[in-house]
């Protein structure tokens, strides 16, 4: 890569990385072009030029915000859960994988929780959210005869803010899985009985 090449990368990296701040901080729709440029230390010609429209930058903001959140592919659930037989097994490992997707990206989901309406892809990443959620639940309990309620409330235990609620009650991540995977072992043991 030549050094023009290599500089004008930089340059659109940190207008992405800027922008990702900044969306994180006040939200998509009250984030300016003036911001993204004043946070990125270039003029707003120069994000002008590295991107036209909201339509070319929040997408490759969302491009780099799901590589950090890493959802898994819906249909690479199942092989999460193979070799693993007891229900507190299953759901232990439901609750490391959902809590480990907001401890690598709480601040980008809470942003497209917030903002759906800001821009398509935004509204695609909650969408895609939600149905790798919905696969791991439905993958962790598949093996057991769950009712719909259980398996609603297995989902509401996993959610983003249940895990938000409890990091900030000062438990750590180690803690909430515990705690959650405790309670939903229990709940489901019941439920099958």
């Amino acid at each position: 890569m030549s050094k023009r090449a290599a500089a004008v990368a930089e340059t659109r990296r940190r207008i992405i990385d800027a922008t990702r701040q900044l969306h994180t901080e006040q939200g998509i729709a009250a984030t300016s072009w003036d911001d993204i440029a004043a946070r990125a230390g270039v003029g707003v010609g120069t994000v002008y030029r590295h991107f036209r429209s909201l339509d070319e930058l929040v997408p490759a903001c969302g491009e780099i915000s799901l590589e950090i959140v890493a959802l898994p592919a819906p249909a690479s659930a199942p092989a999460l859960f193979e070799g693993l037989r007891t229900p507190s097994e299953r759901v232990a490992r439901l609750v490391r994988e959902a809590f480990a997707i907001y401890e690598r990206g709480s601040r980008e989901l809470q942003v497209v929780r917030r903002e759906p309406d800001a821009h398509p892809t935004v509204a695609a990443a909650g969408e895609a959210l939600e149905a790798s959620l919905t696969a791991l639940v439905d993958a962790a309990l598949s093996p057991f005869d769950v009712p719909a309620q259980e398996r609603a409330l297995a989902r509401a235990m996993i959610d983003l803010n249940t895990w938000e609620a409890l990091r900030d009650q000062g438990l750590g991540q180690a803690e909430v899985v515990t705690a959650i995977a405790e309670m939903l072992t229990a709940r489901i043991d019941t439920a099958t009985r």
